[in-house]
């Protein structure tokens, strides 16, 4: 299988909160056909966006997240994506894994682990 990573950090401030949030996403395909995609790149940008907005990142007492997102192509040729924080000590915690679903004209779903 062929990997091949992809690195996207941002940062998010909410107007009524005063935390910094510093995102890391370490995107990785599980084949050659989930990275060449027609989806990939928009999917990337619209759940990056989902992702910094969501309110259980913003709510989170975490300076910085960091997660490794894994992804391929589902049964339907939907990108599915499933991401876990980079450090282990926080695998509890709901910020810190979530899942989500992009491709074919329909929007992207992103649920975290308390909307499971």
């Amino acid at each position: 299988m062929a990997f091949s990573p992809v690195l996207l950090s941002s940062c998010t401030k909410h107007p009524e909160m005063e935390d910094f949030k510093q995102i890391q996403l370490q995107w990785n395909a599980a084949d050659d056909a989930a990275e060449q995609s027609e989806a990939r790149d928009n999917c990337v940008i619209d759940i990056t966006s989902k992702v910094m907005r969501h309110p259980v990142v913003l709510k989170s007492k975490l300076v910085e997240i960091a997660y490794e997102v894994a992804y391929r192509l589902d049964e339907k040729g939907l990108l599915a994506f499933d991401a876990r924080c980079s450090d282990d000590r926080f695998a509890d915690l709901d910020e810190c894994s979530w899942r989500a679903t992009c491709g074919g004209g329909s929007a992207s779903v992103v649920k975290f682990h308390n909307e499971r």
